[in-house]
């Protein structure tokens, strides 16, 4: 009888000991399945929004994908431009324009173009009417700009241009054979976009235009 009360009481150790052991194992694989599921979580896309009020998003790998709408200047261009007033104009109001170059550089010419406002005017695709569909084909009202192109002359020291800006609406057709329309007045303001010559390349500037 003594005998049959010891095994009932090794067999019953022997159970309690498996079931510790198996509760210690369970622990530590769902200690291990969290520690895995943290360091997924690190390549979820995620999104700010930079000082401009646009929108960027940033991928797993840090590479940010964003389109301007500010005013482009082209970086570490060889010129200095200087602009006369570009606010509160009126049908007929002229911008004055003057570029001059660095020291050491010259500047062969400038062009400039009334363009539609909130986008960003990097390149000549951009830059050309029926290509960007993003400047004007031809003046808005009768006496006013839509292009401008003034050349400069030796030493290439300066060059001085004179924008006469419109108001109104145009609609065209671009070379993708795509209706674009531009609107310059008081509720839609455009840029009036310069593109300059220097050795060895060109840039383009963009100025804010705004209407009373």
């Amino acid at each position: 009888m003594k005998l049959n009360r010891r095994f009932v009481l090794s067999s019953a150790i022997g159970i309690v000991a498996v079931i510790l052991l198996l509760v210690v194992l369970l622990s530590r694989d769902n200690s291990s399945t969290s520690t895995n599921a943290g360091g997924n979580g690190s390549s979820v896309t995620t999104a700010t929004t930079s000082s401009s009020g646009s929108e960027t998003t940033v991928n797993p790998d840090g590479d940010a994908a964003a389109s301007s709408t500010k005013p482009f200047t082209t970086p570490n261009m060889p010129v200095t431009v200087d602009v006369s007033s570009s606010e509160g104009l009126s049908n007929g109001s002229v911008v004055n324009v003057q570029g001059v170059p660095k020291a050491g550089s010259s500047l062969f010419g400038m062009e400039a173009r009334l363009c539609r406002g909130g986008v960003a005017i990097t390149n000549d695709i951009d830059f050309r009417p029926t290509m960007g569909g993003l400047c004007l084909v031809s003046p808005l009202s009768e006496g006013t700009d839509s292009h401008v192109t003034e050349a400069g002359a030796p030493p290439y020291l300066s060059v001085d241009l004179a924008f006469k800006v419109g108001t109104g609406t145009e609609t065209f057709l671009t070379q993708a054979n795509m209706n674009t329309t531009i609107t310059c007045d008081r509720e839609n303001p455009c840029q009036l976009v310069l593109k300059l010559q220097y050795p060895n390349g060109f840039g383009f500037q963009s100025v804010p235009v705004t209407f009373n």
